[in-house]
């Protein structure tokens, strides 16, 4: 999604700011006469965003990143809470991805070594013979 500043807010003129919001982080870029100044965000990095909004006037938004301090001004106070929300609910889906990632790689290993044990277990008992166990558990393991 992307969000223009105003062209009546100061420094926003002829070029006003811009961030858009993706499905992995924020882009905002500070355009300028000669030179602009662009930066990218993932959601795990961004630290907090804090908003200014006076009581006339445009808000500002900083987003604090890596020990990088961003600020874009020009924004309703509609559109900064719009921002802030949106990279609320992109933190909480990057947290609850890497969650569920890490309970499937975990779970996936459990059952492995858990067929591995009944494995062994038939190995023990000898209703498999030792070969017959190497090359199950080899198939296993990938090797």
């Amino acid at each position: 999604m992307k969000f223009t500043a105003s062209r009546l807010s100061s420094g926003n003129k002829l070029f006003p700011a811009e961030i858009y919001l993706e499905p992995t982080g924020i882009t905002i870029k500070i355009p300028g006469l000669f030179s602009g100044e662009t930066k990218q965000f993932d959601f795990n990095h961004i630290a907090s965003v804090e908003i200014d909004t006076p009581m006339m006037g445009f808000s500002t938004i900083t987003f604090f990143a890596g020990g990088t301090k961003m600020s874009a001004s020009g924004f309703t106070k509609a559109e900064v809470k719009q921002i802030k929300e949106g990279i609320e609910k992109g933190k909480l889906a990057v947290k609850n991805t890497s969650s569920n990632e890490t309970a499937t790689t975990s779970s996936a290993s459990s059952s492995l070594a858990d067929e591995l044990m009944k494995l062994k277990q038939l190995a023990d008992a000898g209703v498999i013979t030792a070969e017959e166990f190497e090359s199950q558990k080899k198939k296993m393991l990938n090797l």
